[in-house]
Formats: C-alpha cells, structure tokens, sequence
C-alpha cells in the first residue's frame, strides 16, 4: 500500500527534511520557533540551550569554510585526493574556450561535465565518447551558465549511493536512481510518467518524501539520445530512464541499502567528511561493487553535499526507512 504525504500538520508548506527536524523536536519536548519559513530556517529551544537549524542539517557544528569546501567540487576534491581517497580523474576550468579545447583530451572517454559550485544535479551534463563537438560545447555552456568554474571528468559506471555521515557515523545510505518508468508494452512513456506520478509521496518542491517526475526539454533529451519520444511504448519489463543525473529532487527513487553496503565504504565515507572537516555531511560514492570489499577500479567518491537531505533517508521509495533527524538533534546536544 501506497504512504499518504508524510507531512507534518501545521507545518506543511516546510520542506520535508525540515519538517522531520520539528517532528522529532517535538516528540523530545524542544520548543520550535520558525524564523524564516521561506529558508527553512528555526531555532530550537529547551531550558538554557538554543540552537540554530537551516534546511534541516545546517548548523553550527560545521563551520563556514567546510561548507565552501563541501560546495566547491575543487577544494573538496583536492582535500579527498590529499587523504588518498578514489575520486575521478579529471580538469577544472574558468573559461568556456579552455574547456572546449580539451574535447579531443576527452574525446576517447564517457565524460560528466558539472559547474563547480551547484547542488541537486543543476547543469550536469554526460557525454559520450561518440558525441561531436557542438554536443560537448553545449554542455560545456550549459555548466557554465550556473558556474564561474566547471569540472570534466571520468564517468565511472556503476549505481550512484548517498551515505549519510553524522557525527562519526554512516546512518543510512540509499541508491539514488535516476527517474525512471517501468514498461508494460502498452502504455507510453508519458502515460508511465502520469501514472507514476500519481504515487501520493510524490509531489514538487521538496515537501513530500518524493518529487514528480518533469517532462521537460531535459528529459525529451535523454529519451531522444536513447532514440525514444514520450509517445515511445517500452517493452514489457523494460526499464527507461528520463536523467541521467540520480537526483531524487529530479524525479528518481531513494531504495535504502544501509545493510547491504561493505562496511570498509562505510568507512571511506567517514573518512571523506572528517577530510572536509564535515560533521553533517552526504558522500555520494559510485560502485559496481557495492556489497563487495572496496577495490578502485570500481568506485570513487563524486561528491560531499554541505546540505544532505533527511527525506530520502526517513522514507525512501522501496527499503527500510531510517530514523535520522533525531542522530541531529542528538549531535546538537538536546
């Protein structure tokens, strides 16, 4: 049976990881104050101590310049590549016609071409070795027009996965998969995406545990590079993807594998946030090999998120939800 919205009554027009802040706070007793309902942002208070929390798992336990080394993809990546941790090889830019010069360096390799300073998957671009010049140079553009600098890099294969790092410990970890549909040799892809849409933990603008997914030029996009329109008819069983990016906040589905992950990821998660000097942080590792004992030929770390959403954690699409807004409140001190 389908979840109904997961929201918190009263507090509904909150995105969904604050409102599991105020749940739990709640339940304990603390006093919530809303200080800004557009930013997400309160203050907890009980007896003598006051705390600050932004968009659910911003506060003070992580200092200013962690957060700008966590959102630069270049100082985050160069302190992972000092603590001798896997991440993709690959160049930075700071101009359009550097970068486009480089297409015959990347020509030979599957490539992700993402602006240096953004979240949820904004600008992310993925080339194939057979795309031509004017399709790279787009993507190249694209990046830039969210970015000053951007980064192209290796495309490793394999499922994308969030490990959730709080405190000193991973608290869940989720495979992000990129939106998608299931065919039935029947329906078309647009028909599949209104369907799944219907899923009551669907909605838009991160107050419901799950976003709809967008038939947008973006998706019209993918489909097309795999030779689909929304009016295709997939096979039965045939799974078809809408982006390439994992981004829940882009329609894909949150499947909980805390138990299935090799505990030695765990710890390269662990040791990715203390070399950004997180407290609060998301590392988004890549694997094919997940369950197995880490080897670098088959994962790398792509990211470390400054703001981690709780959501896909507390009710993911399929999986085990995972109680992580009190390990915060925890932290915190209350």
């Amino acid at each position: 049976m389908l979840q109904p919205k997961p929201l918190l009554a009263g507090w509904e027009d909150l995105e969904i990881s604050t409102q599991i802040i105020i749940r739990d706070a709640i339940k304990r007793g603390i006093e919530v104050e809303v200080i800004d309902r557009k930013e997400n942002f309160l203050r907890l208070k009980k007896g003598n101590h006051t705390e600050f929390v932004k968009e659910a798992s911003k506060t003070r336990l992580d200092s200013l310049m962690t957060y700008l080394v966590m959102e630069n993809k270049i100082a985050s990546k160069l302190v992972l590549k000092e603590h001798g941790i896997r991440v993709p090889v690959g160049r930075d830019y700071a101009k359009i016609e550097d970068a486009i010069a480089d297409y015959t360096f990347f020509q030979n390799r599957k490539k992700v071409i993402k602006p240096v300073t953004t979240n949820f998957g904004i600008g992310i671009g993925i080339s194939n070795p057979s795309d031509p010049l004017e399709k790279f140079s787009h993507f190249v553009k694209e990046s830039f027009s969210f970015s000053s600098s951007i980064i192209i890099e290796e495309f490793i294969e394999g499922p994308e996965y969030r490990f959730l790092v709080l405190g000193d410990e991973v608290v869940a970890v989720c495979n992000r998969v990129p939106a998608n549909v299931i065919g039935n040799g029947v329906h078309s892809i647009k028909e599949l995406v209104l369907e799944k849409n219907k899923d009551p933990r669907r909605g838009e603008g991160h107050i419901t545990s799950l976003e709809k997914i967008q038939m947008s030029d973006v998706e019209r996009m993918v489909l097309s590079d795999q030779g689909l329109d929304f009016d295709s008819i997939p096979k039965k069983g045939e799974q078809v993807f809408l982006r390439k990016n994992s981004n829940i906040s882009t329609g894909g589905d949150s499947i909980d594998v805390t138990d299935m992950v090799h505990p030695d990821f765990k710890t390269i998660a662990i040791q990715a946030a203390k070399a950004a000097g997180a407290v609060i942080c998301g590392i988004d590792i890549i694997s094919s090999a997940i369950t197995e004992k880490p080897n670098p030929e088959f994962y790398a770390i792509l990211e470390i998120n400054f703001n981690p959403v709780l959501y896909i954690h507390e009710f993911p699409y399929s999986g085990k939800p995972r109680a992580v807004g009190d390990t915060i409140l925890n932290l915190l001190g209350f």
